[in-house]
């Protein structure tokens, strides 16, 4: 695996992990309102809508990254450079 295989896998691997991370925290809201420290319908607003800011902005993220450099497109179009 060369560098820009691993610059892409953690990238990718970064906004996957902040897409889980935004949906536990949704889902927690949802169905788990207990596990949320303070129990007031703003608390409850804020961190939902935090978790849906952190959910949009690394789908995105993600969305950006594969349209731009997929693995297969970014390194086929580096062995056509090359040859």
């Amino acid at each position: 695996m060369n560098h820009q295989e691993r610059l892409y896998n953690a990238l990718k691997s970064e906004c996957e992990a902040k897409i889980n991370e935004a949906l536990l925290s949704l889902d927690m809201c949802f169905f788990k309102a207990s596990a949320i420290g303070e129990h007031t319908s703003e608390h409850f607003l804020k961190e939902a809508s935090k978790s849906l800011d952190k959910l949009t902005e690394s789908r995105d993220k993600l969305d950006t990254l594969k349209q731009y450099y997929d693995e297969s497109s970014m390194f086929n179009k580096q062995q056509e450079l090359n040859n």
